[in-house]
């Protein structure tokens, strides 16, 4: 199994879940955006544990919408806190100080770690595409990639050998003709 690019991702988010935390922390005003900032934070930092360590642990078991759950939850938690804490902070009267900074800074971060998983998330229902739905994906679960079997050639699996025009990878029947265009119109082609 390769590199990907979701370990980075990953490593980022995990990163800056902490800061948020921290920042947080130090800026928090209980009925405010900024605990539910505090609570994006930790809940991200568990969500990337989860879909680290399920990968590397038990991959047969991780579960394919449990994941896609996780990154939705996180992408939508993440818009909401940041956008929540920025409009608060536009309607105060004056904003100085420490914990104004610190709060300034949650929604700077808020808004990368919106984007971040916006960018996971993407990967996600990119590969669950490539794999034709969640089945291929299992072994994509967190930081490691699954590896593409074969040359993207369409072969016939032991199963569908009698079918005509069937491909391992997409079980839905391929046309065993199509048209020509002839001079004075088409004509049909058999493929098979």
């Amino acid at each position: 199994m390769g590199f990907s690019i979701l370990l980075p991702i990953r490593v980022f988010q995990a990163t800056f879940s902490i800061v948020i935390i921290g920042l947080s922390g130090f800026a928090y005003l209980p009925p405010s955006p900024i605990s539910f900032l505090l609570f994006c934070g930790v809940y991200s930092l568990l969500s990337v544990l989860y879909l680290g360590l399920v990968s590397k642990l038990f991959p047969k078991t991780a579960n394919p919408y449990a994941v896609l759950s996780l990154e939705i939850t996180n992408l939508l938690f993440w818009l909401a806190g940041f956008a929540s804490l920025s409009v608060f902070l536009s309607k105060l009267l004056f904003c100085r100080g420490s914990v104004c900074g610190a709060a300034r800074a949650d929604v700077g971060i808020g808004a990368c770690l919106f984007v971040s998983w916006i960018v996971t998330v993407a990967l996600l229902a990119r590969d669950a595409i490539r794999s034709g739905g969640f089945e291929g994906f299992r072994n994509h679960v967190g930081f490691l990639r699954h590896r593409r079997s074969g040359s993207g050639s369409h072969h016939r699996s032991p199963s569908r050998g009698s079918m005509v025009g069937m491909s391992a990878k997409h079980p839905m029947p391929l046309p065993t003709a199509m048209m020509a265009k002839k001079e004075g119109g088409y004509s049909q082609v058999s493929l098979a």
